[in-house]
């Protein structure tokens, strides 16, 4: 059998000879490639033509082409539209297409039941009327185009009526000998009801085909420049992206960028919704699903979402990929999903998120996506269980997004009817808010204790309530509930974690201050990570540092950043940082903090894990001298939640904050700090002792010697009545209280402190014994003070703690003076000058630099220099710890060389810098990080 003849029509990049069209009209004018429609087409009177492509690729456009051109071949041109809307309308095609012949009622042939037909008051009665109908009708249409020859242009074939399709089939067999004309459009790629109409069309000798499809890559580059210019090439390829080279969808796209600089809802959107609504309903319902989902799907799951069987769904989504509507499922733009959901009836779209929900729930799917479903979905449905939802929020919870478990337990709660069960909501619901808004949660406490004290609440949302209750210094909440805990059996394991917790918070309330020498316990007590986070911090405030408790406190860090345990994260993350801070290990609270509880933090949807993690970085970075860092870290922790949010934990952050501000002299900024309210309870907890420690420091700077005395003692009096003068201390209060005695001169005092604090088992290391002995050098001989400050520099250099390394090497340089070391006093001043610089310590740099003494600033302040860029690495080393005031012997001890290699290396840096002295190499050589390792 001889095949029909096809072939694909290029898109059009020519311009069309009607001077009106637009570059973007061209993509759509595929037929000006046909030359005239009946000369040089490849369609005439006794053919049929049949345009074959996807969906908006140009079928209806082509065949409107071919309508407008028919006039001038002298023919009449007759169009019809299919639609799936009115297939079980019989002759609604054929009905089109008669009024489209014969323009008056008086014009109508003599066929019986037509004109009933045409007025939509007949209805063939069967198949045989049916037949004899079209037969009649036939035989009158191609006796009328024997005078009028007849385009007759039929849309989207495959959905006409089957009395319509019918008729098609008798004309398009006789085709041979009418003076008639057929053009169809379909999309061959989808089955169509009327089977046999194109399978006719399919085997006739007659039939030219013509192939659309999408543009190519290159294509829509062409359309790009040639309707938004050659500077806007760039687009081309998120034009393609967004698009798939789907003609439609390319031109509202460009019309968009042309207009409003984006695509829009209104327009990309629309053309979007409206390729699916001239379909099958089943093109919509596909498309719905994957926009509720969100993430393209199998078949199976989508016939499970739709209703509808797998293998037509996996048509429509060949379909929709094939002209470039979709990529496998996949949505090419949010502007189009998002068209399709706003177009989306409300009760089918809380209905696909409800089957939605229970198809990712089980296929186990992430709980966050199961969550955002059943939040959207309005109404749980009664099927969820109560455990299953708890199971699911508590995922959630863990996660970056609280609020979605927020909104997941609010309505699990108000669908609720059972108390045990609302009260367990609650809790969740409060755990929940927490990690958002501390201040918000404590809405639910009342309602909490009070279901404790029915005993309605379980044991560990209990423990739970307590540690919120300690957190925001509800005292007499924590002490009626703590009573009841230590008076219930059912709570004895969780006793020790208690007691820890409130010796870390609130010593005076805590009966026990060590945990169990046996540190594992059961599975359930290894499952939580606070109680052996407070167990941790516990047993550094009682016993001190050791490297079990370094392990132990690594142990919690690493399970809270795989995501472990859900309750109580912040406070369990808090108290493993602050037990290495309190132990001296501030290399390893410092490298948690940057590296994989910095990336595993949170985000804006967790505030307070990020002000949690704040905060221990403005601790940190206070005693490693960072003043600038350590003000920003507590700004941005007070930032991220609010201070009514920190209860009284807020003594943290703010007290990093004012002890920056004061050494950084900005005394006002610190003083409107000071003012600030705080709760009573923060006193009465161990992050009291932060703030007491730091307004010492401020009333020390304002020579308010004695209240700066009064709150150094207040620390240390509380410290001894809570049972934590053995253990490490939060806050070097001795060594405060030291320097207030050294201010009001009294020696003596200061001196016994200072011993104390050196003679102390359970120092924090290497950082509180320089402390105490630039201390001691001010109470010593002026032959003993360089040996004291010289081991103390070597300390703090060591700790890499630049603030009080500044104050040491100052105090150094007046050693030196006093001994008549004129050089070496000199060099050592303005090292301090420059590590004060550095810290930004304006206490202590502008002090030393009085504005009477010209000489003394000059000699201090570093000249400007473009060169160091000039400098090879080795230069700069050596360079760098000559501006920091070492002598040739140190730096080479310090790299490894030789002291002659070091002159070398100096010598040239003088070249290059064209200077002549060490005293004129600028600050930024010291700044160098790089040469302080």
């Amino acid at each position: 059998m001889k095949m029909p003849y096809s072939y694909a029509v290029p898109v059009n990049t020519e311009r069309n000879s009607r001077p009106t069209d637009r570059p973007t009209d061209r993509i759509w004018n595929a037929a000006a490639h046909l030359g005239h429609p009946f000369g040089d087409s490849p369609v005439r009177p006794g053919q049929a033509l049949l345009v074959d492509g996807p969906l908006a690729c140009g079928k209806t456009t082509l065949l409107r082409s071919f309508a407008e051109r028919a006039p001038e071949a002298g023919l009449l041109a007759v169009t019809a539209t299919c639609s799936p809307n009115e297939r079980d309308l019989p002759f609604g095609v054929v009905s089109q297409l008669a009024r489209g012949v014969w323009k008056s009622p008086g014009a109508l042939p003599e066929v019986p039941g037509l004109s009933a037909i045409l007025h939509g008051t007949g209805d063939p009665a069967d198949e045989a009327e049916i037949a004899r109908l079209c037969h009649r009708l036939c035989t009158s249409l191609i006796d009328h185009a024997e005078h009028t020859p007849l385009l007759l242009a039929v849309d989207d074939v495959r959905h006409g009526d089957p009395a319509s399709a019918h008729f098609l089939l008798q004309l398009v067999r006789r085709l041979d000998s009418a003076r008639i004309a057929a053009v169809f459009t379909d999309d061959l790629s989808l089955p169509a009801p009327s089977l046999p109409l194109r399978y006719e069309l399919l085997r006739s000798q007659s039939l030219r085909r013509i192939g659309l499809g999408p543009l190519t890559p290159g294509q829509v580059a062409d359309v790009v420049v040639a309707e938004l210019g050659e500077a806007e090439r760039h687009r081309a390829g998120d034009v393609y992206a967004a698009t798939g080279g789907n003609r439609l969808l390319l031109h509202t796209l460009l019309s968009d960028y042309g207009e409003h600089g984006e695509p829009r809802q209104a327009g990309y959107g629309q053309s979007f919704l409206s390729c699916l609504h001239r379909n099958e309903p089943i093109f919509l319902d596909v498309v719905r699903a994957l926009a509720v989902v969100g993430a393209p799907l199998p078949a199976a799951d989508l016939a499970w979402l739709t209703g509808h069987e797998p293998e037509p769904i996996s048509q429509v989504l060949a379909a929709l990929t094939g002209a470039g509507l979709m990529d496998e499922g996949a949505f090419r733009h949010e502007t189009a999903r998002l068209g399709v959901l706003n177009d989306m009836p409300a009760p089918a779209r809380r209905t696909l998120h409800q089957r939605a929900a229970r198809l990712l729930h089980d296929q186990g799917r992430p709980a966050t996506t199961i969550a955002r479903h059943l939040v959207r979905a309005g109404r749980i449905p009664d099927s969820w269980p109560a455990e299953v939802l708890l199971e699911v929020a508590e995922q959630v919870a863990v996660g970056e997004e609280p609020s979605i478990a927020v909104d997941l337990l609010e309505q699990s709660f108000e669908q609720c009817p059972h108390e045990e069960r609302r009260a367990a909501l609650r809790a969740k619901l409060a755990e929940a808010e927490w990690k958002i808004n501390p201040s918000t949660a404590t809405r639910h406490h009342t309602p909490l204790y009070g279901a404790v004290r029915a005993g309605r609440l379980g044991i560990p949302d209990s423990v739970t309530l307590l540690m919120q209750l300690l957190w925001k210094g509800g005292l007499t909440d924590v002490e009626g509930l703590l009573a009841q805990l230590r008076d219930d059996p059912a709570a004895a394991d969780q006793l020790h974690a208690i007691e820890a917790a409130l010796t870390c918070t609130y010593p005076w309330l805590a009966e026990r201050r060590t945990a169990p020498a046996h540190h594992g316990g059961s599975a359930a007590t290894r499952a939580a990570v606070w109680p052996r986070a407070g167990t941790v911090l516990a047993d550094v405030l009682t016993g001190g540092q050791t490297h079990d408790t370094v392990r132990r406190a690594e142990e919690v860090l690493r399970e809270l950043q795989l995501g472990h345990d859900p309750a109580c994260q912040e406070q369990a993350g808090l108290f493993a940082l602050l037990a290495l801070v309190y132990g001296g290990r501030i290399d390893l609270a410092s490298a948690w903090c940057e590296g994989a509880l910095g990336e595993t933090g949170g985000g804006p949807h967790v505030p307070m894990r990020q002000a949690v993690l704040a905060a221990a970085r403005s601790e940190i970075a206070l005693r490693r001298g960072d003043l600038a860092e350590a003000a920003e870290r507590a700004r941005a922790a007070l930032t991220h939640a609010s201070p009514g949010s920190w209860g009284v934990t807020i003594g943290l952050p703010l007290g990093s904050l004012i002890l920056a501000c004061t050494r950084m002299g900005r005394y006002a900024e610190a003083g409107l700090h000071v003012a600030q309210s705080v709760p009573n309870a923060m006193f009465k907890s161990s992050y009291g002792l932060h703030y007491l420690y730091a307004r010492g420091h401020y009333f020390l700077a304002a020579d308010r010697h004695q209240a700066a005395l009064a709150d150094f003692l207040l620390c240390g009096e509380l410290l001894t009545d809570w049972g934590l003068s053995s253990g490490c201390d939060p806050v070097p209060w001795r060594i405060g209280a030291a320097e207030a005695w050294l201010a009001q001169g009294n020696h003596d005092q200061a001196r016994i402190l200072v011993y104390q604090q050196l003679s102390r088992p359970h120092t924090d290391g290497a950082r509180a014994r320089g402390q105490s002995l630039r201390l001691l050098s001010a109470t010593s001989s002026a032959k003993r003070r360089p040996q004291l400050l010289n081991e103390a520099v070597g300390l703090f250099t060591e700790q890499e703690d630049k603030y009080e390394l500044a104050r040491t090497l100052w105090d150094l340089s007046q050693a030196y003076h006093a001994l008549g070391e004129k050089k070496q006093a000199r060099r050592t001043m303005r090292r301090a000058w420059h590590v004060a610089k550095m810290c930004h310590a304006a206490s202590l740099y502008e002090e030393w630099l009085p504005a009477d003494d010209p000489p003394q600033a000059t000699a201090l302040m570093p000249k400007s220099d473009t060169g160091i860029e000039r400098l090879t690495h080795s230069e700069r080393r050596v360079a760098s710890l000559a501006a920091m005031g070492y002598t040739n012997r140190e730096i080479a001890g310090k790299l490894y060389v030789t002291a002659s290699t070091v002159e070398q290396h100096l010598t040239r840096v003088f070249r290059k810098l064209d200077i002549r002295h060490r005293e004129q190499l600028p600050t930024e050589l010291y700044a160098d990080r790089m040469e302080l390792a």
